[in-house]
């Protein structure tokens, strides 16, 4: 009788363990898309139009010193050496392709309800032999909570022309929120 119990405190025990890690592993794929949206959203709101969106997600760098002296925000330290920790797991991925589907925009804003290949830019680049706006964005590094972030975006506009930056954001009320642009760069 006392290992019958024994057993379904056990049982019981395991199956809230995998809850709270599935719960987990979705909380942090749903930031990730959160995320994603958030740029996209805060692009076309900065006059963004005519973009084509990559499918591969970069790698993201984050230094604390360089975040400090870039953007002058008073962050916690706890906050940005998590994220300066978590950026070694940062790897380079490829965006859920369904995210597009989820974005209200017209093609004045966004060209193609499908997501680019790099070599899909680049024949793009080829055919038409114009300027394009090919946006790519990094996969996000957050704190311990999932509250902060940090993300890099690159703008292809021709074979060897690029701007980019990274944003910070913070989770507000729920809402992922830009905070600041910094590490600005062109070529």
């Amino acid at each position: 009788m006392q290992w019958a119990v024994v057993y379904n405190m056990v049982k019981r025990t395991l199956y809230i363990i995998l809850l709270l890690i599935s719960t987990l592993s979705y909380s942090q794929n749903n930031s990730e898309s959160d995320v994603f949206k958030k740029i996209i959203d805060h692009e076309i709101g900065k006059g963004g139009r005519g973009m084509y969106i990559q499918c591969e997600k970069s790698k993201t760098y984050f230094d604390v010193k360089d975040f400090k002296v870039g953007t002058g925000l008073n962050v916690p330290e706890n906050v940005l050496n998590e994220i300066e920790l978590n950026e070694s797991k940062s790897s380079i991925g490829v965006w859920n392709a369904e995210l597009l589907n989820e974005l209200n925009y017209g093609e004045d804003f966004i060209k193609r309800k499908k997501c680019l290949t790099k070599n899909d830019a680049e024949q793009l680049f080829k055919r038409t032999k114009k300027r394009q706006k090919v946006i790519s964005i990094s996969e996000p590094i957050f704190d311990n909570n999932y509250e902060n972030c940090v993300v890099s975006v690159s703008y292809l506009k021709f074979t060897g022309s690029a701007y980019g930056k990274k944003y910070f954001l913070k989770k507000v009320y729920g809402i992922w929120t830009v905070i600041v642009e910094y590490e600005i760069w062109m070529i």
